[in-house]
């Protein structure tokens, strides 16, 4: 298996800005790992689609200033539950957060609420739970 280096230099956009690593499967401790990675600092971009974090990859996430500058964050199919939306809604490093894709999840409704009312996602403008 690659390491958590090995996928971001394969997948990183040359700018720095645009990293997905769609269905590479890297569940919490790749998150977790990514959340450490200071060349990351300038990402705008982040696909983890398909990726099984979970909501404790949800956590490395949301506690890491390296991702204070991200706009796009897909999150799609990655069993996140409410634990993890009230994470993201929380989150005080995703201020730049403009869009956040959470399709096939496991989010309930309050967990939808905990993220439409959320005071620390103040740029947000796309939020998409369903297809």
């Amino acid at each position: 298996m690659s390491s958590i280096e090995d996928l971001v230099r394969e997948n990183l956009s040359t700018d720095g800005q645009v990293l997905s690593l769609k269905a590479k499967f890297i569940r919490e401790v790749g998150a977790q790992a990514l959340a450490k990675q200071e060349d990351l600092k300038e990402l705008r971009a982040l696909n983890l689609q398909q990726c099984h974090i979970g909501d404790n990859g949800v956590k490395a996430i949301t506690e890491s200033p390296i991702f204070s500058n991200l706009r796009t964050l897909n999150l799609t199919s990655n069993g996140i539950g409410d634990e993890g939306a009230r994470l993201l809604a929380n989150a005080k490093y995703l201020k730049n957060l403009r869009s956040l894709q959470l399709v096939v999840n496991d989010i309930s409704e309050d967990g939808e609420k905990l993220l439409r009312n959320s005071i620390s996602l103040i740029k947000l403008t796309s939020l998409k739970f369903r297809v």
